[in-house]
């Protein structure tokens, strides 16, 4: 009995350390805000300078928006494009999963923030932001929803296996209707970039991962559901052709 237990143990440790490891796509978690597809959807995105008097705002009413020092001079937001989800970084916080794969990313200053337009939960869940440190020193991102405490999330960027890592800032979000301004994320300690927000429980759906393959389609928000794009036409999360 003492040796069948141990078989079985060595089994199941050959198991866990041959397991394959868990990647995960942008697309398939950022379902508010996904700034590879948006980058496509919107390419004035992109080429547009944020600042604090002259922000940005998605089509889902959220707005990218910059910091003006105590010198009078603007934070640096700029944008780092790619054309397809083609880097992948190691995520060393983030539960069950081992790197995640991304693309276009929102290179935020310090002060800086992201202003979520209005949306409606289904039930109880999270607001979580994806982020990478862009430097080797502690940095990261706030979350502060219907005007409580700001919950920070400062994480080191130091390079793992010569790439930094990325990470999910992440608070509750209990179920509801929320309007624009209710849930603000800002940019703390020096630059992160921001790949990209999602919302848990998000009325109307939760991703486009079973509409269409993620790299051949792109989604955004319109009027408060989840549009997938294909080619000129426009469908719903369930596959049905809709028109915008």
């Amino acid at each position: 009995m003492k040796k069948f237990f141990l078989f079985v143990a060595a089994v199941v440790t050959a198991m866990t350390v041959n397991a394959d490891p868990v990647k995960v796509l942008l697309s398939d978690v950022a379902n508010y805000i996904d700034f590879q597809a948006l980058s496509v959807s919107d390419p004035a995105m992109t080429s547009h300078t944020v600042t604090s008097t002259d922000p940005y705002e998605l089509a889902n009413g959220a707005v990218l928006l910059g910091f003006q020092k105590s010198d009078g001079s603007e934070a640096s937001n700029t944008w780092n494009v790619k054309d397809k989800y083609n880097t992948t970084m190691p995520t060393p916080e983030w539960d069950g999963v081992d790197s995640l794969t991304c693309g276009t990313m929102f290179r935020a200053a310090s002060g800086s923030s992201i202003i979520l337009g209005a949306f409606e939960t289904s039930a109880d869940g999270k607001v979580v932001v994806y982020f990478q440190p862009n430097g080797d020193s502690e940095r990261g991102v706030s979350i502060q929803v219907l005007g409580g405490d700001p919950v920070e999330f400062a994480k080191s960027g130091a390079k793992i296996g010569g790439i930094r890592p990325a990470y999910a800032a992440e608070v509750e979000l209990p179920a509801g209707v929320y309007d624009a301004g209710d849930v603000v994320i800002k940019l703390i300690k020096n630059t992160s970039n921001i790949f990209g927000v999602r919302v848990e429980n998000l009325k109307g759906g939760q991703g486009v991962e079973n509409v269409f393959e993620a790299e051949k389609a792109v989604k955004f928000i319109h009027n408060g559901q989840v549009v997938v794009k294909k080619g000129n036409r426009f469908f719903n999360l369930l596959g049905a052709e809709i028109a915008l």
